[in-house]
């Protein structure tokens, strides 16, 4: 759990008068067993609503400090002393030999020596509102002249009433927001998103292996809360349980299918948010964005079977056994429905409509207000699943017997908070006859409805032509491009090979306007699995119209 809090431009009296009252962190010295010091805290994470409270150092480590909240400490006996003693020894070194190791290895470090300018991490053991397992406060790495509620320590919070096993979990979280601040908002001047930053810290959890063994792991109690209510907002954050499941799902379904390097390299980027996730996408040249993943995330949930696709499903054992449940309806041919009902951004919903009746040959035809920032896609019993745009068909091929539609609000996509608004999704469903497909022949130039990405296609090959690009070639025109609808348009697989008509280099055509030379050997373009038959041929005009850019050797 994290707390955030906001700069004060300039030095607040009440903020300075309270500096008397605490004790200054900022020296080299190490704190001293038995020290006693004065914190700020959040009221809204204590369980008496405090703003200040009284600390003893307790236990040292390698690594950290770990003070006990002493009102806490003097409601206990002698035999809880020994036990709450004895969790923080193990604790401690927990987070010497596991916790620290792993997860700066794996995000990045903390602020060292920091502030304070000591290496230790202060752990504070407080008495926490029940449920809460600790907290986070960002104003604690900056002065008080910025922050007057600042402790001016590297620190954070865990509740003293699950210092044992269960401890473990949220102090690994907890780091994590120590880590994301260092590297994003001290070192890169931004602050991370709070769903992605809760989105890592979930994931500390993971790296670190306490979700190793599933049953009664972090993981575990995510699912069944997941499970309760899937339809809920990925990006708005009221810090409900529910918001830590559905980011701790998303987390594992992103690590399963781009590695684990897509959560740790997205936090030493300048971006935040869905802009870094789209970022990596970029910067690994692969045909991915944020807003195909969480489609394909939502599918996934549906079907959890990677048998067909890896993406439809999840590899983790205790993740394999759940399907969500679609709201159901009854659709008879023939007729049309209306359906209407508010979605926040990038909430989740899915409806099965059950087709009584169909005839082969009819479709389904889909309208529905793409232009307030809505995505549709959708899933038959067939296993054909994509995005569709509005006016689109869905067609009978024969045994169709149900569609699964799951619309998107991708109207926002930063500036999220703790209470998004919701847009009514509209969307008419009815039994049509889908116009007649055009026949297509190689080197026809094709485009989707209402975008203006222009494509040439050779056999079941397409590839992207930037306008300058189709300038170059006399007999092409873009304002000729044949229309065609996202089934056939997805029917051909996107390639980005060329070569010069008289030269056998062959290059890979970046969007960016640049060539990338396949400076590699037949055999390896054998076991790289390419095909022959995705390089297209180029005049010289094209070939010299892009820049030379960095050969590919794998």
């Amino acid at each position: 759990m994290i707390s955030v809090f906001r700069f004060h431009k300039k030095l607040v009296i009440t903020g300075a008068l309270l500096v008397s009252f605490f004790i200054s962190a900022h020296s080299a010295f190490a704190d001293n067993i038995g020290e006693v010091r004065n914190f700020f805290v959040n009221s809204k994470y204590d369980e008496f609503s405090r703003t200040t409270l009284s600390a003893t150092l307790r236990h040292v480590s390698n690594k950290a400090y770990f003070y006990v909240d002493d009102r806490y400490w003097a409601g206990l006996n002698q035999f809880e002393k020994n036990i709450l003693l004895n969790n923080l020894d193990n604790l401690g070194r927990e987070f010497d030999d596991n916790i620290y190791p792993k997860e700066t290895q794996f995000f990045g470090f903390e602020p060292n020596p920091g502030i304070d300018d000591d290496p230790r991490t202060v752990v504070l053991a407080e008495d926490l509102i029940k449920g809460n397992g600790g907290y986070f406060e960002t104003a604690n790495l900056y002065s008080r002249e910025l922050a007057p509620d600042s402790n001016e320590r590297e620190m954070i919070a865990i509740s003293a009433e699950v210092t044992g096993s269960l401890g473990k979990g949220f102090l690994a979280h907890e780091f994590q927001h120590l880590i994301s601040t260092n590297q994003k908002d001290l070192l890169r001047n931004t602050s991370e998103d709070i769903w992605l930053n809760e989105l890592r810290s979930e994931y500390a959890v993971t790296v670190v292996g306490y979700n190793d063994v599933f049953k009664g792991s972090n993981l575990d109690k995510r699912l069944d809360t997941f499970l309760s209510d899937t339809s809920d907002s990925l990006t708005e954050w009221p810090n409900v349980p529910l918001d830590y499941s559905h980011v701790t799902m998303f987390g594992e379904y992103l690590a399963e299918q781009f590695g684990p390097e897509i959560i740790s390299e997205t936090i030493k980027m300048d971006t935040t948010g869905i802009d870094s996730l789209n970022q990596y996408f970029r910067s690994k040249n692969l045909p991915d964005s944020f807003s195909s993943v969480f489609g394909e995330w939502l599918a996934a949930n549906y079907l959890n079977n990677q048998r067909t696709d890896k993406k439809f499903g999840y590899q983790r054992e205790g993740f394999q056994n759940f399907n969500i449940n679609p709201r159901q309806y009854a659709f008879a041919y023939p007729g049309s429905y209306q359906l209407n009902y508010d979605l926040k951004p990038w909430e989740g919903s899915w409806h099965q409509f059950n087709l009584y009746s169909m005839p082969d040959g009819k479709s389904l035809k889909i309208n529905f207000n793409s232009q307030d920032g809505f995505r549709l896609w959708y899933l038959d019993n067939l296993g054909n699943f994509g995005s569709i745009k509005n006016g689109s068909y869905i067609a009978n091929k024969g045994g169709m017997s149900f569609v699964i539609l799951m619309p998107v609000n991708e109207s926002k996509i930063s500036g999220f908070t703790e209470n998004d608004s919701s847009a009514v999704f509209a969307a008419t469903i009815e039994y049509a006859d889908e116009p007649i497909k055009p026949i297509l022949k190689d080197g026809d130039l094709i485009k989707r409805p209402r975008e203006a990405e222009t494509y040439v296609v050779e056999g079941k090959y397409k590839r992207y032509l930037r306008p300058e690009v189709i300038a170059l070639y006399g007999h092409l025109n873009q304002a000729k491009a044949i229309e065609i609808d996202d089934e056939t348009f997805n029917s051909f697989v996107t390639a980005n090979y060329v070569r010069n008509f008289n030269e056998q280099k062959v290059y890979a055509v970046w969007p960016d306007g640049t060539k990338h030379w396949l400076n590699i050997t037949p055999q390896q373009w054998d076991a790289s699995s390419r095909d022959w038959n995705a390089i297209f041929i180029i005049n010289d005009l094209e070939l010299n119209y892009y820049k030379t850019g960095a050969d590919i050797t794998r």
